[in-house]
C-alpha cells in the first residue's frame, strides 16, 4: 500500500512539473509574440509607446496548435495573450506562427 501511495505522489509531482514546463513555454511564446510585434510596429510611434509599457498576463495566454495552411503558408500555432500596463488592461495580442519559433503575423486588439 505504501508503494502505491509513493507512486501516486511521484506521479502527481511529475504532472505538476510538466504543467509548469508547458506553462513556461506558453509564456515564452507570448513574450516572443510581443517582441515580434515591437519589431513589426517599430515605425508606429503610438503603437511603440503602448507595446513598450505592455506586460504579459500569465493567466491570459491561449495557445492553439494545429497544422493548417493560410493560403499557401503553413501555420502551426496561434498565440493570443492579454497585455496590461501598470495602470490598466490594454488589450490582446495575436500572433500566427509558422513553427513554434517563427512568428509570421502580429495583431493588437484594444479593450474598449
Amino acid at each position: 500500500m505504501k508503494i502505491v501511495q509513493a507512486l501516486l505522489m511521484t506521479s502527481l509531482c511529475l504532472a505538476s512539473i510538466g504543467a509548469n514546463a508547458a506553462e513556461s513555454g506558453d509564456v515564452k511564446m507570448a513574450k516572443d509574440c510581443l517582441a515580434y510585434g515591437k519589431r513589426v510596429m517599430k515605425n508606429s510611434p503610438d503603437m511603440m509607446v503602448l507595446l513598450n509599457q505592455a506586460k504579459i498576463k500569465n493567466e491570459g495566454i491561449q495557445i492553439n496548435r494545429y497544422e493548417e495552411k493560410l493560403g499557401k503558408q503553413p501555420v502551426s500555432s496561434e498565440v493570443v495573450a492579454t497585455i496590461s500596463s501598470s495602470q490598466k488592461r490594454l488589450g490582446s495580442i495575436l500572433c500566427l506562427y509558422e513553427s513554434d519559433k517563427k512568428p509570421l503575423y502580429f495583431h493588437y486588439t484594444p479593450f474598449e
